[in-house]
């Protein structure tokens, strides 16, 4: 949008003024450019995603946490679902100090999700190795034993049964992998030290370049231009999948199948968009093209590998 002429948008239809569309183009660019930054930051971030011990919370587990949250500052905790996405908020006395907290693109951030969800702290499970409902479990646990009361022991804590099994602090690292996404599996199963959102970021920017030079090379070899719709999909369909693929919106018998559908999907059409590329001839962005196909394909790679190793559940 940011690039195209002004020739070719005044005769296309719908919004044809070349300002408003250079300025949505240049919007998009910073605004997509900033979360893809955070994004990177976040892939190569070795710290816990999450800690909860008997000091109160360590939040890591996204590019706007809250980071050190003690429990005398918790005064509740709610459920929230935005586009199907649910979220542990977590109120504290205190919102406007936490919306504070970090650069000015951070208090931004916090600022937009105190109105969103009437909280600066909101926790989602997409980052962590286990799922929503064991989040909401361990942190209710956590939050009777040490929330409130003086010296940050709650007034219900004789009412707990505690069997003494649980470590002083449980600490969640960002989301292996199980197919590709594991939740809460021994580390001999992982795959990627890596957070699910850094898999499905990975695949999908993969897609994106699939997309490109799959239709481009069909049409230009081939002459068949295939409809836009289908090519996305085609090409989407692996991000997609490890979305859903977790056991939040899936059984856990059908995650292994969906893993390797995807994995072996993506790498199909990975096989045949690149060559297909080459033999119509590579121009200087089908190398960045290939670049984010080669990367999104590592992880699919790692998954078909340790997938054949796993016994079946």
């Amino acid at each position: 949008m940011f690039f195209r002429d002004d020739a070719s948008i005044q005769s296309g239809r719908g919004m044809n003024d070349p300002m408003l569309v250079h300025g949505l183009g240049l919007v998009a660019i910073v605004f997509f450019g900033i979360f893809g930054l955070v994004g990177l930051k976040k892939l190569f971030d070795k710290k816990p995603a999450l800690i909860l011990n008997k000091s109160g919370i360590v939040d890591n587990s996204s590019g706007v946490s809250a980071g050190f949250i003690p429990w005398s500052e918790v005064v509740g905790a709610r459920i929230v679902e935005v586009q199907k996405q649910k979220m542990l908020v977590i109120n504290v006395r205190d919102p406007r100090e936490y919306v504070a907290r970090g650069n000015l693109v951070k208090q931004t951030l916090n600022k937009a999700n105190y109105n969103m969800v009437g909280s600066p702290i909101s926790i989602s499970s997409v980052a962590l190795a286990i799922n929503f409902s064991e989040l909401i479990s361990l942190f209710d646990r956590y939050q009777r034993k040490y929330a409130g009361g003086p010296g940050g022991a709650n007034s219900r804590h004789s009412n707990l049964e505690d069997d003494g099994s649980s470590p002083e602090s449980l600490v969640w690292q960002d989301g292996q992998v199980e197919g590709l996404i594991n939740h809460g599996e021994a580390p001999e199963t992982q795959l990627l030290n890596w957070s699910p959102g850094a898999v499905r970021a990975t695949v999908g920017a993969g897609g994106l370049g699939i997309l490109v030079l799959f239709l481009s090379s069909m049409d230009l070899l081939f002459h068949i231009q295939l409809p836009f719709w289908i090519g996305f999909t085609a090409a989407l369909l692996p991000m997609f999948l490890f979305f859903v693929a977790v056991p939040d919106f899936l059984p856990r018998r059908f995650l292994r199948p969906a893993h390797w559908f995807a994995a072996v999907w993506y790498l199909v059409f990975a096989i045949l968009s690149i060559p297909l590329a080459a033999f119509r001839g590579l121009e200087g962005v089908d190398f960045l093209l290939i670049a984010f196909i080669l990367l999104g394909a590592w992880p699919c790679i790692a998954a078909v590998r340790k997938l054949r190793e796993l016994p079946s559940k």
